[in-house]
């Protein structure tokens, strides 16, 4: 721990409030440090479990964990996706309370703020927090709701003040403070459930927090890890639960099972409306329909042992691994006994052909808007865990051949570079 001198003068932060992974950072005297959030690691995964039995709360990989051991309750996962939805005032039955999604993002953020203050021994009130270049790829009045909710929510939990910065942005400054001349970048932040991209000049002597100036283009689509997650599902695991099987309707005609249910299952803040009894009772009666019984016979057992969240997550395993090994199993011996899917790179890589296309398109639409062609950019920053996946960075390094890549911290990068900007703007 620092000195109580220089703990004590911290008062601002830079917090960026992920899909997947959320980070708290504060910077001093050029020096940029991650508070521990999470155990002994900085980096805290952005769930919620609310134990039914103990009547408690427990954020982060604890909270994950004790539901996947069998706990009883309710867990819940990219809460950012709902930021600027009709779902933020909700109200949903948690551990015999009455709380809207909005009161439960206000928690993840209160455990964040309190556990770093207590590392600090100091009150942090003063918050820059991330936002992506777009909450909502096209809806300008859910965008701004969306970071109107964030700052309301921030302030709720005990931030006297609270700036926003765009979280590519925010990497930039994290990546400049480490050279030491001018260069054209591209910063490519590829999170849980977006992905931006800017392109800005950059030389490690600008103390100014305006830069608009630097920054010839932002843009952004809604497209991160979760869409790869459940491209990964759709294709490998969803089909052993019944996706793509017929069913006789009424009039003796085969039709294919909805495909709605297992969109929702792959989906992770739809998942709890589908353990409800009505629908397992409505999937129920078309096991009673369907010509593969032993397959919806599954994806009940699925439902009923409230599953999905094991699945999600095996599917998220397996994509990571499959960063670093061309084949990966998935074990799915929770829904059936010894059942298990192999899955390639190559197999997976095809799945996501299309998201990957999308994230090409927004690349050239910021080279366009920045007016530039890609040989002009000098460095290309990447962060984010979706960069590591290998078929987006070949895609990267095939727009990009002449530039010298760099890839940062990959989960921290964003929220060292809001704690430069907190200390820029109140220091």
């Amino acid at each position: 721990m620092a000195n109580k001198k220089y703990i004590d003068n911290i008062i601002s932060c830079g917090l960026d409030f992920g899909t997947s992974n959320s980070t708290l950072a504060t910077s001093h005297h050029s020096q940029t440090t991650l508070a521990t959030l999470d155990g002994k690691s900085p980096i805290l995964k952005s769930a919620i479990f609310f134990d039914s039995e103990v009547k408690e709360h427990f954020i982060g990989q604890c909270g994950i964990d004790r539901y996947l051991e069998g706990g009883k309750g309710r867990l819940m996962l990219s809460l950012k996706s709902i930021l600027g939805s009709p779902l933020l005032n909700e109200k949903i039955a948690v551990c015999g309370k009455w709380l809207t999604y909005r009161d439960i993002i206000g928690l993840v953020i209160k455990y964040i703020k309190d556990t770093a203050q207590e590392q600090l021994n100091t009150e942090l009130t003063q918050v820059v927090c991330g936002r992506p270049v777009r909450y909502h790829d096209t809806d300008d009045a859910r965008d701004k709701l969306a970071q109107d909710t964030m700052e309301l929510i921030m302030k709720e939990q005990g931030f006297k003040e609270v700036s926003f910065q765009f979280e590519p942005i925010a990497a930039a400054l994290d990546y400049e403070s480490t050279i030491n001349h001018e260069q054209l970048a591209l910063i490519i932040d590829l999170g849980g459930g977006t992905s931006d991209f800017t392109i800005i000049k950059l030389n490690n002597k600008t103390q100014s927090i305006h830069r608009k100036s630097d920054i010839l283009a932002n843009c952004g689509i809604h497209i991160g890890g979760t869409n790869f997650d459940k491209d990964l599902s759709l294709h490998t695991i969803m089909p052993l639960l019944g996706k793509g099987s017929s069913i006789l309707g009424m009039n003796g005609a085969k039709l294919e099972m909805p495909v709605s249910l297992y969109y929702d299952l792959t989906s992770w803040h739809l998942l709890n409306n589908l353990y409800d009894i009505k629908n397992i009772n409505n999937v129920k009666d078309l096991y009673l329909a369907s010509e593969q019984k032993w397959l919806i016979k599954r994806v009940i057992n699925v439902l009923q042992k409230r599953l999905g969240h094991y699945l999600l997550q095996a599917a998220e395993n397996s994509k990571i691994k499959l960063s670093t090994t061309l084949n990966d199993v998935i074990d799915m011996a929770k829904v059936e006994h010894d059942l298990q899917v192999l899955i390639s790179r190559e197999h997976f890589e095809s799945y996501c052909h299309n998201l990957i296309n999308d994230l090409q398109d927004t690349i050239q639409k910021t080279l366009t808007t920045a007016g530039i062609n890609a040989n002009q950019i000098d460095s290309v920053f990447l962060t984010g865990g979706t960069t590591q996946i290998p078929s987006v960075h070949r895609m990267i390094e095939a727009i990009f051949p002449n530039s010298t890549f760099v890839t940062g911290d990959i989960y921290g990068s964003v929220g060292k570079g809001l704690a430069i900007t907190a200390a820029q703007l109140w220091t």
